[in-house]
């Protein structure tokens, strides 16, 4: 599987369910797929107007393929992930919470790199968490190998990010 086929099954897993952009460039880094999700819930009380509480979750992906991952690239990209959080991300009064998940798609992965991806860790909380938070998960994909390298917050979506044939 090369990393464009690899990349085309990941859209196909998101289309339902996430708004996708291809090529676009944010903050000067170039991300070959961005996929943004939004799910607001809530109750109400007869009629759906009498609104009594709300949530909003979001799940922000980015993508981006390159040949070896190392740890430059990764360390580059964990800044990247940091600054869409610290400036993009603009929690409302009903904003329960917020993924930031960056993945890396490459050829091969160092082993310097796999030991920083393991040791990445952002979070953020807002206001006490009464406006909710935002956790950064972290994934790189060795096309070679067909290893998926991840942080502690995104062990449990580990399994979509699977290379199927």
């Amino acid at each position: 599987m090369t990393q464009d086929e690899y990349v085309e099954s990941l859209q196909r897993k998101f289309e339902t369910h996430f708004n996708i952009e291809n090529g676009i460039e944010i903050f000067g880094e170039k991300v070959d797929v961005h996929a943004k999700f939004c799910n607001v819930s809530g109750r109400t009380f007869i009629t759906k107007n009498d609104v009594i509480d709300r949530c909003e979750n979001y799940e922000y992906c980015y993508i981006k393929k390159v040949n070896i991952v190392t740890e430059d690239v990764v360390a580059s990209f964990g800044q990247f992930l940091k600054k869409i959080v610290d400036e993009c991300i603009d929690p409302g009064k009903d904003h329960m919470s917020t993924y930031v998940t960056g993945v890396i798609i490459g050829n091969s992965i160092n082993e310097n790199a796999r030991k920083v991806i393991h040791k990445y860790c952002y979070s953020k909380a807002y206001s006490f968490y009464l406006r909710g938070w935002c956790d950064v998960r972290f994934i790189c994909i060795g096309i070679n190998n067909n290893e998926v390298i991840s942080n502690k917050a995104a062990k449990h979506v580990q399994k979509v990010y699977q290379i199927t044939p």
